[in-house]
């Protein structure tokens, strides 16, 4: 499936869910979406920043019924760094 498509159907139900369940982890999870937004933006860009990863993070609790409070931009930031997924500070 094509990164656009992909985006696309995380509105399908249960998607962010499944996405987080695949991921393994909220950071993980976060750093897909954001990566993959960033991939497909009209101007590319193969790592995302922190807000970003912030900003994918808080969609994904909020769709999984995680609620709102997610990590800072920086914790997700390193515990993507600590498993090789780059991030922009």
């Amino acid at each position: 499936m094509a990164l656009t498509e992909w985006l696309l159907s995380l509105g399908s139900r249960d998607a962010h869910r499944k996405l987080l369940e695949e991921a393994g982890s909220l950071p993980a999870a976060a750093w897909r979406l954001a990566k993959a937004r960033c991939v497909t933006a009209p101007m590319p860009s193969e790592v995302p920043t922190t807000r970003e990863l912030r900003g994918a993070a808080r969609e994904i609790a909020r769709h999984a019924g995680l609620g709102d409070e997610v990590p800072t931009g920086t914790v997700l930031a390193s515990e993507c760094e600590a498993m090789g997924l780059l991030v922009i500070g």
